[in-house]
C-alpha cells in the first residue's frame, strides 16, 4: 500500500468514529483524492449484469431475456468487483429531481424540484415568476463543496439546471445540453425547429428541412451542439472553437468523444499544477434522442461508434459518416440503435477513465463512482411503481476500501454529497441541512450497515423502503426481503398478518419518516411563493392525496375560489396520471378512425390529430351533473385543443355536445354548446347563407351570450394546468390556478352528462394528471 493510501485510510477510519461527521469539523486528507462521478441518464440498474436480472430492455417498453440484447460490461465488472457494487441504489423517478438530490444532497422538500414537470417557483429580479435555481435554495451543492476543498472542478454533458451554469460550483465546463435555448450555434443543423406553416405550428428537422413529428431538441451524439464554459477567457463560447477543430467537426463527430477529450485536458491541467480534482460527467448516453442519421428511425437510442472488446482493450473504429440532408452513410463504423450500444460505449469510456488514471500514475489516489439518474425509458423512466423509476446503478472504486463486491446496503443519491465533503476533506456547516449519508464509513470500515432506509418521489408521490418492506408511490406495500429475479416482481402485501412482526414495525417506522417530507401541498414553492391562503380548505379537508397536481401551485386539488363551495364539498370520481402503461386503456374510446390519434408515452397521454377533416378525439364515459376537472395540459406542435362534455342521448344538440373549453395559445373560450353553437336549430341558423339582417343580429347575440373568451398566454413546450367547473348554470375556468374566466348560462346546467373528452387539432398536445370531481349529495354521496 501506498504512503497516499495509508494516509487516505487513516483519514477515513478517524472521519468514520466521528458521530457527526458531516457537520463536524474534519482532517483534512494529507493526500487528497480525485473524484471522479460519472452519471449517466435513464438506465435501470437492471441494464447491467453484474446485477443479474432476468430481463432488460430490447426496445423501448419491451422487455426480454433474449442475451443478444443484453450489454456486454467488463470494465465496469471488474470495477465491481475490484471496488464495490449497491445492491439497492435509490435516485427519484425522472431527471431533473434526481440531478438535484445529487447535486444538493437534498430531497424535493428543501430544493424543491419536484418532477420534471414541477420544478418549484419563485420571484426573481425582475418580478418574474419562474424557476427557482438549485444554488438559491441549495447554496452548498457537490461542485461548491469539492471548491471548498481546494479542488478544481470541471463539469461536462446533460445540464438541465435552472438559471446561471457558472454558479454551480464548477470552474469550467464542457455542454452537450440540447437546450433550445442554444438556437445560435453556427457549427451543426441537426436539431429541429419550429415553424408556422398556415397559421400553424410544425416542428421541422433542419437538416432536411422535413416536417417531423417529435418534441424539439438538439443533437448531443453525432455532429453535437456543444458549449464551453470559462474556457480561452470566454464565459460561453461554441465549440470548435479553432481552425483545427472546425476543420475536423462534421457528422461522425461524437458528442461523448467531445465530453472526454476537455475532462482528459483539465485532468492534465490540474494534475501538472499538483492539485486535485473533481469531475462531475453528466453523460447524455441511456437517453434517447431523434436519430439524425436515420431520420426515419425518429425518436430511439441512437447507435453509437462501433467499439469490440477482445477480452483484455477495446478497440474503437472511427466513425466514417458521408452525405447531407438526412441521407447518410455510416459504411458500418455506427452500431444499430437500442440501449444496449449506450451502455457498452460508456464500459469503453470507464476503459478509456482507467487508463488515463494509470498513464498519469494517480490511479491508486482517484475514487471514480458510476450511477444513473433514473430508470430506464418506456420501464422506469417516471414511474412510481414499486421501485422501477428509482432503482439505479452505483459502482465505487475506491482504493483502499474494505468493502469489495457486491454490497448488500440501501443508498440514496443524496449520500454522495456528504460523501464527497468527506473525500475531500471539506467542512459542512452544521446548519446547512441535508438528507445524504456519508458512504464513507461503510466503504473503508467494517461497519456492516449503511442506512436504514431509502426515499424517492415524483410530485405527491413518495417511495420509500427499508430491508424488508416498501411503500411505492401508489401507495401499495410490497415485501422487498428477498429479491427476485427481475428485480422488480415483489410479492403485495395485502394482509398484514400474513408478514413477520418485523416487517410491519419497519412499516411502523417508514410512516413515521415520510410526513417530514410530504410537502407539496403546501410548500412546493420557494418562501414567499406559494399563495397558500387558497389551499385552506385543501390542507383541512385531507382531499389532498386524491387530487391531480397543478403545475404551477404544485395542489394536487383544485383551490375553491371566491363563492364557490370548499373543496370538502367534491369527491374524486375518475384519476388518470397514465402512468405505468403504454395503451390508452379500457376507460377511453377513440372516434372510429382515429385509433392511432392517441397513445401513452412516458406516463403522458399524447393527441395528435391524424384525420384532416376532424380533430383527435378521445372520451371517457361518466354519469355526472355538476363537476370539477382538472388536468395539465402541454403544447407540443399542436393548433388548439377542446375539452368536451356530452349528454350521448340528448338529441337536440350535434353529437350530443352540452359544453365545451377550447384553449389555443393565445386565447381560451368557454361555450355553452347546447343553448349556443351546437343547438340544432342554432346550427341551421349559422349554415344559412340566406339569414336575415334581424336574424343574423339575434343568432349573434345568443352566440356571445352563451359564450365567453379571455386572452391567455401558452408557452408551447411547458405545463399548464387547466381547471373547469361546473356548478349549476355556472362555468368556471381556471389557468394555472387563477380564475381566467367564468360564464352563467342555462345550457351548462343540463342534469345528465355523461361522457367527456378531449379532441386535438394539430401535431401533438400533452396530458397528464385527469382528475374529476362530483359534488357531494346530501347524503354525502
Amino acid at each position: 500500500m501506498t504512503t497516499q493510501m495509508r494516509a487516505f485510510l487513516i483519514v477515513a477510519c478517524v472521519l468514520c468514529l466521528s458521530a457527526a461527521h458531516a457537520n463536524a469539523e474534519q482532517q483534512e486528507p494529507k493526500s487528497k483524492p480525485n473524484i471522479i462521478i460519472v452519471f449517466a441518464d435513464d438506465i435501470s440498474a437492471r441494464e447491467f449484469p453484474i446485477y443479474g436480472s432476468s430481463v432488460w430492455t430490447k426496445e423501448k417498453g419491451v422487455d426480454t431475456s433474449d442475451r443478444a440484447f443484453r450489454a456486454a460490461t467488463p470494465v465496469l465488472d471488474q470495477m465491481a468487483q475490484e471496488g464495490c457494487w449497491i445492491k439497492t441504489a435509490w435516485a427519484s423517478v425522472v431527471c431533473s429531481p434526481s440531478r438535484a438530490m445529487m447535486m444538493t444532497g437534498r430531497y424535493a422538500h428543501l430544493h424543491k424540484w419536484w418532477q420534471n414537470s414541477y420544478k418549484g417557483r419563485y420571484i426573481d429580479e425582475n418580478g418574474k415568476e419562474t424557476t427557482w435555481p438549485l444554488y438559491m435554495s441549495s447554496p452548498l451543492q457537490i461542485g461548491h463543496v469539492a471548491q471548498r476543498a481546494g479542488y478544481g472542478t470541471y463539469w461536462a454533458g446533460k445540464t438541465q439546471m435552472a438559471g446561471d451554469l457558472r454558479e454551480y460550483g464548477f470552474d469550467q465546463g464542457c455542454f452537450t445540453p440540447g437546450s433550445l435555448a442554444d438556437k445560435d450555434n453556427p457549427y451543426t443543423d441537426f436539431k429541429l425547429v419550429q415553424r408556422v406553416v398556415d397559421g400553424e405550428k410544425l416542428i421541422f428537422n433542419a437538416d432536411t428541412g422535413k416536417p417531423i413529428d417529435t418534441y424539439l431538441q438538439h443533437g448531443w451524439y453525432f455532429y453535437p451542439h456543444v458549449r464551453l464554459m470559462n474556457h480561452d477567457d470566454q464565459e460561453f463560447q461554441w465549440w470548435p472553437n479553432t481552425d483545427e477543430s472546425r476543420e475536423a467537426f462534421g457528422p461522425g463527430t461524437y458528442g461523448p468523444d467531445v465530453e472526454l477529450d476537455f475532462i482528459f485536458d483539465f485532468m492534465d491541467r490540474q494534475h501538472s499544477k499538483g492539485q486535485p480534482f473533481f469531475v462531475y460527467h453528466t453523460t447524455h448516453l441511456g437517453h434517447g434522442a431523434f436519430d439524425w442519421l436515420n431520420p426515419t428511425n425518429g425518436q430511439c437510442w441512437p447507435g453509437t461508434p462501433v467499439v469490440q472488446w477482445d477480452g483484455d482493450k477495446y478497440t474503437r473504429t472511427e466513425p466514417r459518416i458521408t452525405g447531407d440532408d438526412g441521407v447518410y452513410d455510416t459504411h458500418g463504423t455506427v452500431t444499430e440503435t437500442g440501449i444496449q450500444s449506450h451502455i457498452e460505449y460508456l464500459d469503453y469510456q470507464m476503459w478509456l477513465y482507467r487508463n488515463r488514471l494509470r498513464e498519469m500514475g494517480i490511479a491508486d489516489n482517484t475514487v471514480i463512482i458510476f450511477c444513473a439518474d433514473n430508470g430506464t425509458s418506456g420501464y422506469g423512466k417516471g414511474s412510481h411503481d414499486r421501485q422501477k423509476g428509482v432503482h439505479v446503478p452505483l459502482i465505487i472504486f475506491a482504493p483502499g476500501m474494505a468493502k469489495h463486491g457486491r454490497q448488500d446496503v440501501l443508498v440514496n443519491l443524496s449520500d454522495l454529497l456528504p460523501t464527497i465533503a468527506d473525500l475531500t476533506g471539506a467542512t459542512i456547516p452544521a446548519n446547512y441541512v441535508h438528507n445524504g449519508e456519508s458512504l464513507v464509513p461503510f466503504l473503508f470500515t467494517d461497519k456492516p450497515r449503511h442506512r436504514q432506509w431509502i426515499y424517492g418521489y415524483s410530485r405527491q408521490r413518495q417511495i420509500i423502503r427499508g430491508d424488508l418492506v416498501m411503500r411505492d408511490g401508489n401507495g401499495k406495500w410490497w415485501d422487498v426481503a428477498e429479491e427476485p429475479a427481475d428485480l422488480i416482481s415483489y410479492n403485495q402485501i395485502t394482509n398484514w398478518d400474513d408478514v413477520s412482526q418485523q416487517h410491519r414495525d419497519e412499516r411502523d417506522k417508514l410512516n413515521t419518516v415520510l410526513p417530514q417530507f410530504d410537502l407539496f401541498d403546501t410548500e412546493p414553492d420557494a418562501p414567499g411563493v406559494r399563495r397558500s391562503e387558497k389551499l385552506g380548505d385543501l390542507k383541512a379537508s385531507g382531499s389532498g392525496k386524491k387530487g391531480a397536481t397543478n403545475r404551477t401551485t404544485g395542489s394536487k386539488t383544485a383551490s375553491p375560489a371566491v363563492g364557490d363551495v370548499g373543496s370538502q364539498q367534491w369527491r374524486a370520481v375518475f384519476e388518470d396520471d397514465y402512468d405505468n402503461r403504454n395503451k390508452i386503456g379500457k376507460d377511453y374510446t377513440t372516434a372510429r378512425g382515429h385509433e392511432d390519434s392517441w397513445s401513452v408515452i412516458d406516463g403522458v397521454l399524447v393527441g395528435k390529430q391524424t384525420k384532416a377533416d376532424h380533430g383527435a378525439v378521445i372520451r371517457t364515459q361518466l354519469d355526472f351533473d355538476d363537476i370539477d376537472i382538472q388536468f395539465d395540459f402541454r403544447f407540443s406542435g399542436g393548433k388548439s385543443f377542446n375539452f368536451v362534455i356530452d349528454d350521448e342521448n340528448e338529441k337536440s344538440v350535434h353529437a350530443g355536445h352540452i359544453c365545451r373549453v377550447s384553449v389555443f395559445p393565445k386565447s381560451l373560450r368557454i361555450g355553452d354548446d347546447k343553448a349556443g353553437s351546437m343547438n340544432l336549430d342554432v346550427r341551421k341558423q349559422r349554415q344559412d347563407k340566406n339569414l336575415s339582417a334581424s336574424d343574423a343580429e339575434a343568432l349573434q347575440r345568443l352566440l356571445e351570450r352563451t359564450a365567453a373568451s379571455v386572452k391567455i398566454s401558452i408557452h408551447p413546450g411547458q405545463w399548464h394546468t387547466l381547471r373547469i367547473r361546473i356548478r349549476g348554470d355556472v362555468m368556471k375556468a381556471f389557468l394555472d390556478e387563477a380564475l381566467v374566466t367564468s360564464l352563467r348560462s342555462p345550457g351548462f346546467d343540463h342534469p345528465t352528462k355523461t361522457k367527456f373528452g378531449f379532441t386535438v387539432n394539430g401535431q401533438s398536445i400533452d396530458f397528464d394528471n385527469l382528475v374529476v370531481k362530483r359534488l357531494k349529495t346530501m347524503d354525502g354521496r
